[in-house]
């Protein structure tokens, strides 16, 4: 289950911060970077897109923890799992407003830790299967996208790949181009995972759609879109290489 999950540290005492991200990974995680302020927390979650966040709620600036948790959930639903060395109440109250996954009081073992982000992993998956029943998913190849009072249908099968634009995504086909409203992570959960890969922060790609792969580029038709460091060996992974 841990294996290739991407973990975002948030810590802003450095030595911690490296402890953390060299115990999980020798248990198969991949860190994507350790971030010690709101900011940088901000900017490696929209270049990378973790799985998963391990938050200090301490950190450097005028924005603690629990605000960047808001906002990267707020912007991306990923779980959040909380560092803290303060057990007080108040301080707990005000993590849980940011819909944490996982609270753990310093100090604490590496396998505690790990336990906490399985268990926020496996959170996360039963949340997304439970809104799918409850929402009656349904099984077509079609989506419709709502653009003032009418709905564009979009087939899935033809989707060559899809864009971010700001606050909302461009969804590319060989007829058409079709505005969603919604971010590009958001979108991605509405197609087959097996069918679609995130190669970029900015681009999402149908993988049968593919031409060709040439330096750090997927080609698909004439476009040549960018292929993110923290993406490369998802790719990979994902294609058959004889």
């Amino acid at each position: 289950m841990v294996k290739n999950k991407k973990v975002l540290i948030v810590e802003d005492e450095f030595s911690i911060a490296l402890d953390i991200k060299i115990s999980l990974e020798k248990l198969g995680y991949v860190i994507i970077g350790i971030a010690g302020s709101y900011n940088e927390a901000i900017k490696y979650t929209e270049e990378a897109i973790p799985d998963i966040v391990v938050m200090d709620i301490n950190i450097s600036g005028d924005k603690n923890g629990i605000v960047a948790a808001e906002e990267i959930y707020k912007r991306y639903k990923i779980p959040i799992v909380f560092l803290t060395a303060y057990g007080d109440n108040s301080t707990f109250k005000e993590a849980l407003q940011s819909k944490p996954f996982g609270f753990l009081l310093k100090p604490f073992n590496i396998k505690e830790l790990s336990f906490a982000i399985q268990i926020a992993l496996q959170k996360q998956l039963e949340n997304k299967t439970s809104k799918a029943v409850t929402s009656g998913a349904k099984v077509s190849d079609t989506l419709f996208v709502k653009d003032k009072s009418q709905l564009i249908s979009v087939k899935i099968s033809e989707i060559l790949w899809v864009e971010a634009m700001d606050n909302y995504s461009q969804v590319i086909t060989k007829e058409k181009k079709t505005v969603v409203n919604m971010f590009l992570k958001e979108f991605y959960e509405k197609v087959p995972q097996d069918r679609f890969l995130r190669i970029h922060r900015s681009y999402l790609i149908a993988l049968d759609k593919i031409d060709k792969i040439e330096n750090r580029f997927v080609f698909i038709g004439d476009k040549n879109i960018p292929i993110s460091k923290a993406y490369k060996s998802q790719l990979i992974e994902r294609l058959d290489i004889i």
